[in-house]
């Protein structure tokens, strides 16, 4: 068993070094999971008459299949298996059995069906296994995430993001690395962008600056370098995997190729030759229900980001930081966008003053028909500061917010929360909430202009965007 008990540190095991083929193939699973699942019709259709998609051997706890208008999860694992027809021939010399998901992606599809969430975890990020992935029954045992899968496949893998995340996971799909090249080049290959030019002796990538159309081996260099591209960490080449993730998925969505019957059927033939299910999608009607309702998510809709992580302090690995992962976990639960959309002030304009900013004093204007204390609960659990509470001399029909001009800001925060009437004062000594009659409640998750920012959204980047790698 590797790794050790929490409570006794001990360095990261040392790796055998790998054939440069198999980060390339490993990394290109997930990608193939993907596209087919964005192909729309044409997935279900290769589903339908290739019949070449496997069922995963072992039981996946999975949650509920959920109804046509529910959101859906879909766990995407990229398999660096060695068997299988043709998985032996990369990295025989690597020394290496069992299997690893060194490419997860939790993808999140909107109940509407119009946008898309793909996050990727780390295969190094530092973890609590779960029983399946900690056969010793060790205390608090953690090890990198990609150990659920060499011990436990990918049912023990599903079983560790469902923990890790709290979030659902319906449907698993896991691709081994057989097929990549071919499938880059039924594609007519994918374009890349490179802000310098790169000569890496260790993944064999040579690019001008610039755009440039890869397929075969320069293709699979381009998803596997790491030594000379960026800062050389994983969560570097991460980025630069979900920008051919993206481009991949451009191509695969545009007008040329949708309308080429026979590209098309070339491209989703060798894809699905290495794509294996879990029991949830082994049926015709659940696969034509997820891909059915996935015709209208176009790639401006598809948002790549990595689960927010930090160095660990030993030089190989990465931890969650636990507030900015939560923040991404409850988008998905919630099925809110991401990044988080500002809110808009009834002006039209954005706010700028976020709640935790705000002081306010309430007046109840209800007399006794509104519970004050309940407001005072709303607006302290939303992250205003409530500093003082009275009764108004009479009762009054609608809720208002009383400002003067200093606190024009907050004062638009304060409205949007509570759906109230602005009124402008200039002999207001404080920011007043009155409550009225008409009391409608505290709307919370308010998303500011210049918030001090709870995540960092600035990796989040569409499917539509072309980014260039460093």
């Amino acid at each position: 068993m590797t790794g050790a008990p929490v409570s006794t540190p001990v360095p990261p095991p040392t790796r055998p070094k790998r054939r440069g083929w198999v980060k390339a193939l490993i990394i290109f699973g997930s990608i193939m999971a993907l596209l087919l699942v964005v192909a729309g019709v044409g997935a279900y259709v290769a589903y339908q008459k290739f019949g070449q998609i496997q069922v995963i051997g072992e039981d996946v706890n999975t949650a509920p299949a959920p109804a046509a208008t529910d959101p859906v999860n879909v766990l995407l694992l990229g398999s660096d298996t060695r068997t299988g027809k043709g998985n032996n021939e990369y990295g025989k010399d690597a020394g290496r059995g069992g299997a690893r998901s060194d490419t997860t992606i939790l993808l999140h599809i909107a109940a509407d069906r119009s946008r898309a969430l793909a996050v990727s975890i780390p295969r190094d990020l530092w973890v609590k296994q779960p029983d399946c992935a900690n056969p010793d029954k060790l205390e608090n045992y953690e090890f990198k995430f990609n150990n659920a899968f060499d011990e436990g496949g990918a049912s023990c893998t599903t079983e560790l993001v469902q923990q890790l995340t709290a979030v659902p996971v319906h449907h698993v799909a896991v691709v081994d690395f057989t097929g990549f090249k071919n499938v880059v080049d039924a594609l007519g290959g994918v374009e890349v962008c490179l802000t310098k030019a790169v000569d890496d002796p260790h993944s064999k990538l040579k690019l001008p600056a610039g755009t440039s159309l890869v397929a075969g081996e320069q293709a699979l260099a381009f998803v596997r370098a790491r030594y000379n591209l960026g800062d050389g960490s994983d969560t570097d080449r991460i980025k630069r995997q979900q920008a051919f993730l993206s481009s991949a998925i451009r191509k695969v969505t545009d007008t040329q190729l949708l309308l080429n019957p026979a590209r098309m059927y070339s491209v989703l033939d060798t894809a699905t030759r290495a794509l294996t299910v879990d029991r949830s999608l082994d049926s015709i009607g659940e696969m034509r229900q997820l891909v059915d309702g996935l015709r209208n998510v176009r790639p401006a809709n598809i948002t790549f980001v990595t689960l927010p992580s930090q160095d660990r302090g030993d030089g190989a690995n990465v931890e969650v930081i636990p507030d900015q992962a939560a923040t991404i976990y409850k988008a998905i639960v919630d099925d809110a966008t991401w990044p988080p959309a500002i809110s808009v002030g009834s002006d039209g304009q954005k706010l700028t003053v976020q709640p935790t900013d705000i002081s306010v004093s309430i007046v109840d204007g209800s007399r006794g028909a509104t519970s004050i204390r309940k407001v005072s609960e709303e607006l302290v659990e939303a992250g205003f500061n409530v500093t003082e509470t009275s009764t108004a001399p009479q009762k009054q029909d609608a809720t208002r917010v009383r400002y003067n001009a200093s606190e024009a800001e907050e004062a638009r925060t304060l409205g949007f929360a509570t759906k109230s009437l602005m009124v402008e004062d200039s002999g207001a000594a404080s920011l007043t909430l009155e409550v009225g009659e008409d009391w409608k409640g505290v709307q919370s998750g308010i998303i500011v202009k210049k918030a001090k920012v709870e995540v960092d959204a600035s990796g989040a980047t569409p499917a539509d965007k072309v980014v260039c790698a460093n």
